[in-house]
């Protein structure tokens, strides 16, 4: 059994709707390690010039971001996920990296889907749409949640920066 690390579009409770995912089912979580990016080519949503950018994570020591762990997950369901997840590679976490949103308690045996080597593009920006169901995902959870997914959430600038969104 795997605990699922989500941290797009599948904080959006529709989302999770569409995947068979009850709210019971899910954990708020922080994730240490790691940096929560708009850098992803996409595999399979629309594409708008430089607006096509999906979200990514990227190895960063100083970095953490906040997510959604969907729990005990079996080997099946996670393979059909792995066809949704096709521009990312199925990772697992270091036991330690993931805490429970309110406290210190570790969760193991986590995976996370990272984006794919070479599919990264610093000079693409956020595709709107995507953007916006990811955004009232997060919003939909809890006020801190919300204002914690703003404030470790980064995506490319038009001058080359990374900036929060």
């Amino acid at each position: 059994m795997y605990n699922l690390i989500v941290y797009g579009s599948l904080l959006h409770v529709e989302e999770l709707k569409k995947q068979n995912i009850e709210l019971s089912q899910i954990e708020f979580v922080k994730v240490k390690g790691f940096k929560r990016v708009f850098n992803q080519e996409p595999s399979w949503r629309k594409v708008d010039g430089i607006h096509k950018a999906v979200l990514n994570i990227e190895a960063d020591e100083n970095a953490w971001f906040n997510a959604i762990a969907i729990k005990n997950l079996d080997e099946e369901y996670v393979k059909e996920l792995d066809h949704r997840e096709r521009g990312y590679d199925k990772t697992l976490l270091k036991d330690g990296s993931v805490t429970l949103y309110n406290n210190d308690t570790v969760l193991k045996n986590c995976i996370v889907y990272k984006g794919k080597e070479g599919k990264q593009n610093d000079k693409i920006l956020p595709n709107p749409e995507y953007f916006e169901i990811c955004k009232n995902g997060a919003k939909s959870h809890f006020d801190a949640f919300f204002q914690d997914y703003l404030a470790t959430t980064y995506k490319n600038s038009l001058d080359g920066d990374i900036e929060l969104i």
